[in-house]
C-alpha cells in the first residue's frame, strides 16, 4: 500500500521509476501508471539478482519497502522474517555500497519498540514480537553501513498509514467494506491504541527524507503522535457512514502478542525534515470512505490475491 501511492506521486511529479518485483509478484496496485514505469526483476533474498537490478538502474534514491507482515494469517516464520527483512537488506546494502551518491530510505516499524506512548527514536528497542525484532536488527544494520562506509541511510518508522490501496482485510478498509455490504464488523474489544497516520503525510516523509540534508543513519518516527482505541476508530468509521452496521466488540479474540499502546514523538521528524501531519484522523477517515466507496470493486480484487511474504522494493532515479 505505502509502496503504491508512493510511485503513483513520484509519476506524477515526473521522476523517472524504477520498481523491483519477484516475477509472481501482482501489479494490480500499479495498472494506472505501469506504462510510465520500468519493472526490474530481482528477489531480496537473492543477493545476486540484487547486484544485477542495482547495476543495471543505478539509481539516486533507493525506496526500500520490502518486508514481511505482521498479524496476518497464514503466519510468516521467524526464519521468512529474519531472511526477507535482515538478509535480503544486507543484500541491498552491498549492492549500493560502491555508489556513492546514492540515498536508501528504508520503512521500518513501530514494532521494533514494543508497548509505550511518545516513543522516541533514542528509545532502547524492545519488540514484542519475532517481526519487530527483525525491522530492529535492520535498522542497526542500516545505521551500521552508514558510519563503516558513509552510506546515506535515512529509516522511517512507520506507526499505522492508512488510506488508498490498503488490503482489505485490515482495520480500515474491512470496516468500511464491511459496512457498505451492509454486514456487522466483529472485533475484539477494541482497548488497543494505535497512532494512525493517513498514506499521503507517510508519502510527504518519505520525499522528504529522500532529498533534505540529514545524517547518514538518521531515524524518524512517523505518526500522528496520538494514539486512538480501535474501538474508538470503528466506531467513528461507523457514524461517519450514517451507522448502517453494528460493531461487535469483542466477538474476536485478541492476538498473544498484540501490542496495547503505541504512539510516536514525532518531534524529530518536525526538526529535522520539516514535517508534520497535514491531514486529520477526521479527513483521513473520510477520504478512506469515498476512496474504498469508489473502487470497492477493485478492493475485491486485492482481497482475492494471496497477501505476498513481502512487498517490493522501489527503485528511483530522480
Amino acid at each position: 500500500m505505502v509502496g503504491a501511492n508512493l510511485v503513483h506521486r513520484l509519476v506524477k511529479e515526473g521522476n523517472e521509476v524504477a520498481v523491483l518485483v519477484r516475477p509472481a509478484t501482482n501489479r494490480i496496485r500499479l495498472q494506472a501508471v505501469e506504462g510510465r514505469l520500468q519493472f526490474v526483476m530481482g528477489d531480496l533474498t537473492d543477493s545476486a539478482s540484487i547486484q544485477t537490478a542495482v547495476q543495471h538502474i543505478q539509481p539516486q534514491v533507493v525506496f526500500h519497502l520490502a518486508s514481511t507482515i505482521w498479524g496476518k494469517q497464514p503466519a510468516v516464520s521467524p526464519a521468512a522474517h529474519v531472511e526477507v527483512n535482515v538478509l535480503g537488506t544486507a543484500h541491498l546494502l552491498e549492492a549500493l555500497r560502491n555508489i556513492p551518491s546514492v540515498r536508501l530510505v528504508f520503512t521500518s516499524s513501530s514494532a521494533i519498540y514494543g508497548a509505550g506512548a511518545q516513543l522516541r527514536e533514542d528509545q532502547f528497542p524492545s519488540p514484542g514480537t519475532i517481526y519487530g525484532a527483525s525491522k530492529a536488527a535492520t535498522t542497526i544494520l542500516l545505521q551500521t553501513y552508514a558510519r563503516l562506509y558513509q552510506l546515506s541511510t535515512v529509516t522511517l518508522h512507520l506507526f499505522m498509514p492508512y488510506g488508498p490501496w490498503e488490503h482489505p482485510s485490515r482495520l480500515i478498509p474491512h470496516t468500511i467494506l464491511s459496512a457498505l455490504a451492509g454486514h456487522d464488523v466483529p472485533m475484539t474489544l477494541g482497548h488497543q491504541q494505535r497512532d494512525l497516520i493517513y498514506i499521503d503525510d507517510v508519502v510527504e516523509a518519505l520525499l522528504l527524507a529522500a532529498t533534505k540534508p540529514v545524517a547518514p543513519g538518521s531515524l524518524f518516527n512517523i505518526g500522528s503522535g496520538v494514539g486512538v482505541p480501535v474501538k474508538e476508530v470503528v466506531e467513528r468509521l461507523l457514524r461517519l457512514m450514517g451507522n448502517p452496521v453494528k460493531p461487535i466488540f469483542g466477538a474476536v479474540p485478541m492476538r498473544p502478542d498484540e501490542i496495547l499502546t503505541m504512539s510516536a514523538d514525532i518531534s524529530s521528524a518536525k526538526t529535522v525534515l520539516g514535517w508534520q501531519p497535514r491531514i486529520s484522523l477526521e479527513e483521513g477517515l473520510h477520504k478512506s470512505i469515498a476512496w474504498f466507496t469508489e473502487h470497492r470493486e477493485l478492493a475485491g480484487r486485492l482481497a482475492q490475491r494471496p497477501d505476498e511474504p513481502a512487498r517490493d522494493t522501489v527503485g528511483v532515479s530522480v
